[in-house]
Formats: C-alpha cells, structure tokens, sequence
C-alpha cells in the first residue's frame, strides 16, 4: 500500500498544475458523466446515446462528483489517484499469491509505479486505469479460487470480470481467458464444473448483455457503430512491437531498426511460450500467460477488422502487469536462483543491484521526464497549447456569429469541450452536395486529433468554395460554400 501511495504522490505533483490529460475519448467520457449529473442519462455531447463504450467508467467519474462535490475534471484525477493505490497494492498480492516471494512482489509494484504504460494512461481521464484495477482483482480472487477450491473467490472473480467488461469491452478477452482456464482446469466432478463454468459466465457476461441490448434497442447496434480499418495487419504490428519494445531494459525503438525491433519481440515471445510450456502445470503462472496471448490475439483481430486506433501502449496497458510478474517470477526462479549455486557470496549483492539498475533504469528516467514535461506543459486539451488557444478565443468571441451556420472541424471534442459548441467531424470523403445546408464553418486546429486539415482542404478545394475568414497561429477559420449555391457574402468578422 506505501509503494502505491508514493506513485499517487507522484502522480499529484505531475497533474497539479494543468489536471488530468484530455483526450477526444476523455472529453467524451466526461460529457457522459455531465449528462447523467443532469439527469439525462448516457448521452454523448452529440446528444445521440451513448455505447461505442461501456458506461461503467463515465459513470464512476459522475458518481464522485455528485458525492464529494468536485467538477468532472478533478473526479477524473482522484478517481485515478485511488485507483494506482489499490492497483499496486492488489498487484502486489497477485504476485505474492504466484511466486511466495515478498521480494518479487515489491519489484512488481515499482514496476507498476515506473512502467512506461500505466503511467502514460493514468495520466489522461481513460478507462484503462479502472479496467486494469478491475483485471488485476479478478485474477487474484480467480487464482485464490484455483487455491481452495472454495466458491466464493469464484463469485468475486466472475463479479470483477462483470466490471472490467462494463469498463471497456476488452474486458470480453479477459472473460474469454478465464472461460478456457475454467474449462482445462483439472477436475473429477464433471456436474461441478460445469455448474462452476455457467456460474462464471452468468456473473461475469449478465450486465455486458443487458447493456448491449439497451444500445440494441436505442441504434441497433450491440456495441456502437464501426468503420472501415484506420490501419492494416503491418501497421499494428509495428506498433505493437514499438510499444512492447519500449517497456523493459532498454528503449529498442531508438534505434528506429524495424529488423531489430521484430528480433526483440519475436524473442519476448518465444520466452513467453517457453514460460507456458515449463509452467503447464502450474495454473497461475499459465493462467496469466493464457490472458497474455489471448488478449494480444483478440486485440490484433478486432484492429484490423473494425475502426480501432493503432496498437499502443494505452491499448497494451492491461498485459503489462501479467507480463512483468511473468517476466520477473521466470527470470528470478529459472536464471537467479541457478546463478547462486555458482557464484561466490561476495558477488551476489553486486548481481541484484545489476539486476535493479538493469530493469529499473530506463523505465524510471522515462517516466520521470514524461511526468516533468506534463507537470510544465499540460497534456491534451488541459495543455498550454489548447488553454492559450488563439482560434479558441475567436470562437468565444464570435460564437453567436458561428452558430448561425453548421459548424465543422477536425477536432469536434476538444471544441465542445472547450467551447460548448457542437461540431460535424470532418472526413476526407464529401459527397458534392456537401455542405447540405449550401453554406458551413469550417475550423482546421493545426494540432487537431483528427490531423492538420491540409489533406480535407485539398480535396475541398475541388468542389466547394473556400475562404478564410480568421487565421491565426494555431489554426484557420473558413466560409465554405457549394459552388452552384448562390447566395449573399456574409458579413465582415
């Protein structure tokens, strides 16, 4: 519990000054949240319902706001502050349960307080950080289950799943993980288990179910609607093997050498099966490999068949705690313990402070760095670049004038949630009708999360006619108008 409170510590000092990082995902999270203080129920700021994502997230951020009276924003944070403490220490019992070693244990939990992922998503208001807190307590009380054999750890596993699953609907490969860890499990009484099995599944699915039939009933769709693929099987790839490369030792991805690259985590890999194989007979240890290698499958499956972001480290968050108490329960028993039989007493210190520095070293320099230059500049639409936004201020000042006409842009989020105006998302594909009412603002950020506009306006410029109306350092405000619509100039700004 120490070690966790040391990374909520440090986890206030870098978010005190600007506040939790927004993301569009973020903004939208927190438009849910505000929509439900109003007693609107799930409802995005676009005013459709919500369920491209779980509610359970949004949902938690509201409840602590009405509770303890903080805006949306400061809820999102202290909800992240809590949860890094009860993550790590839970983790720490996770390992502890697995290896029967206090000092493992502790060197997971500053894995976790250093790690370059987890700490990259508990700095933004995302889901990842309650998902994981949800994963990690679900595989305590499930291996707790595999222990004594006694019902209620499986009722509170099944019950922590039910949750991951209403945080993020990744939470489906964890249910699946622990599906196929139930079904191989070696039992005599073939009624019990199989009672064992559909009492998980009950528990575990049940609200996940009632939640896509809601949304089914409101779009017909169980889980949002999704577009093509954003990137294909390569892209993924690479990205995976960026972010994996990145974590542990040294950053392999400096040295911006694909071959390399593929080297290190095809032989991360390759560990991770021998791990399994040597450990098919111990249940805990393969039930977190058996998670490992069905999520990265699952992941990899649903990115490049829907409309997913590239593979990262927020979508890779989740594996980072089973893969290091992997990694380092495997180094320790199968490489430490050997080495101590050959070497000298007077070397052994020398080897486990090699060993610290070795794995602790570039993880925890990374982090620091990244939280000091969040501490000074901010992170998404808490930024400096976003709160001292020029185009923002003329969008203030004018809004009246904007509202007159349909607005859109490359960023509908961070304007909504920095202006309150609701905006159409802008899209490399328009029909020549567009802009359907003859007449649209159009407002490119620079630094917008959907791009910098140049590619959009390239192709505007093809059928529609375009003119800047303000521009400024940090984006343009444009008049767009169909070409065979005529109609009077509008006023001067």
């Amino acid at each position: 519990m120490l070690i966790g409170l040391l990374g909520a510590g440090w986890l206030w000092f870098v978010m005190s000054q600007h506040g939790i990082g927004l993301s569009p995902d973020s903004a939208g999270y927190l438009a849910v949240a505000g929509n439900l203080l109003e007693g609107k129920g799930f409802i995005c700021y676009s005013g459709e319902p919500f369920g491209a994502q779980p509610p359970l997230y949004p949902l938690a951020v509201a409840t602590l706001s009405f509770l303890l009276g903080l805006d949306l924003k400061t809820s999102a944070l202290f909800l992240n502050l809590l949860i890094i403490v009860f993550a790590t220490f839970i983790s720490g019992n996770l390992t502890f349960l697995i290896t029967n070693s206090f000092p493992i244990s502790l060197f997971v939990c500053f894995s976790i307080i250093f790690g370059i992922p987890t700490f990259q998503t508990f700095v933004y208001a995302w889901s990842e950080p309650t998902f994981i807190l949800f994963l990690s307590v679900a595989f305590f009380y499930m291996l707790k289950f595999i222990d004594y054999e006694d019902k209620k750890y499986l009722l509170v596993s099944s019950f922590f799943i039910s949750l991951a699953c209403m945080t993020r609907y990744v939470g489906i490969f964890a249910l699946i993980s622990f599906l196929s860890l139930l079904i191989f499990k070696a039992k005599e009484d073939i009624v019990k288990k199989r009672n064992e099995i559909y009492t998980f599944l009950f528990i575990s699915s049940f609200p996940l179910y009632l939640w896509g039939m809601r949304n089914y009933i409101l779009s017909r769709t169980f889980f949002g609607r999704s577009g093509n693929p954003l990137h294909s099987f390569s892209e993924h790839s690479l990205g995976f093997v960026n972010a994996v490369t990145s974590w542990f030792i040294f950053p392999v991805n400096y040295f911006q050498n694909k071959t390399l690259l593929f080297l290190v985590a095809f032989l991360l890999i390759f560990i991770l099966l021998v791990i399994g194989v040597k450990e098919i007979t111990n249940l805990k240890v393969l039930s977190l490999v058996v998670f490992i290698f069905l999520y990265l499958l699952l992941l990899f499956i649903a990115c490049v068949s829907t409309h997913q972001n590239l593979i990262d480290n927020r979508l890779l968050s989740p594996i980072f705690i089973p893969l290091g108490i992997v990694l380092i329960d495997f180094f320790y028993r199968r490489i430490y313990l050997q080495l101590m039989d050959k070497i000298s007493k007077r070397v052994r210190p020398w080897l486990v402070v090699l060993g610290l520095i070795a794995w602790f070293t570039y993880p925890a320099i990374s982090t620091l760095k990244f939280g000091l230059e969040v501490r000074k500049e901010g992170l998404g639409y808490q930024s400096v670049h976003w709160q001292t936004s020029e185009t923002l201020a003329y969008v203030r000042q004018a809004r009246e004038e904007l509202l007159q006409l349909h607005v859109y842009t490359n960023d509908p989020e961070g304007l909504y949630f920095l202006t309150k105006i609701r905006a159409g998302r802008l899209s490399i594909q328009f029909h020549p009708n567009w802009p359907e009412a003859g007449r649209a603002y159009l407002i490119c950020f620079k630094q917008g999360y959907l791009g910098d506009c140049l590619e959009i306006l390239d192709r505007l410029h093809q059928n529609p006619e375009i003119r800047p109306v303000a521009e400024f350092s940090d984006g343009t405000i444009y008049l767009v108008t169909r070409r065979n619509l005529q109609v009077p100039s509008p006023g001067n700004h």
